[in-house]
């Protein structure tokens, strides 16, 4: 049916699970809340993507990644994509130097970056829109958010694992 290193087959299973958590993410009637909150689940696929993937592919993706979160926060259109575009390019730099390819390396990136990015989208809404004030941010919105997004990412490190699995040949691994 497909080759084994087909690209685009590739990018149709990525956009494929892109596109489910797109939904999660951002249909609130599937349920995917924690204390009214949604999880990053944007940014944590991209992360899993830049571990699998090489550093053009993984800043494309996320790129892309980054405007459908863009799109979902209504908010400007670039933020998100710009800084899941760098992260993902040098995740995948870094993995090829510095890093091993590991699920607790996953798992620390994946906090920490979820981290920055959410102290991130709060000054920028402090600095042009008006805020709640810190206190109530962080406990309703910030902490919420970054507790959920560590645990939803394991599943989506494993099912992106397998969707690499399946696109890539055995001797290239």
């Amino acid at each position: 049916m497909f080759e084994k290193n087909d690209t685009p087959f590739k990018i149709i299973l990525y956009a494929l699970f892109t596109l489910v958590l797109y939904l999660l993410q951002s249909v609130p009637a599937l349920g995917i809340r924690f204390m009214g909150v949604s999880p990053e689940l944007l940014l944590t696929l991209v992360i899993a993507v830049a571990f699998f993937e090489n550093e053009t592919f993984s800043a494309f993706f996320g790129l892309a990644c980054g405007l459908l979160n863009d799109i979902i926060t209504g908010g400007v259109v670039g933020k998100s994509a710009l800084f899941f575009m760098f992260s993902a390019f040098f995740i995948s730099v870094l993995l090829q130097t510095l890093l091993r390819k590991m699920f607790l390396t996953y798992t620390a990136i994946t906090l920490a970056l979820t981290a920055l990015f959410l102290v991130l989208e709060y000054i920028f809404t402090v600095i042009f829109f008006k805020t709640p004030p810190v206190a109530f941010s962080l406990m309703k919105i910030i902490l919420p958010k970054f507790l959920f997004t560590g645990v939803v990412s394991y599943p989506v490190y494993y099912i992106t694992k397998i969707l690499h699995k399946k696109t890539t040949r055995r001797d290239e691994e």
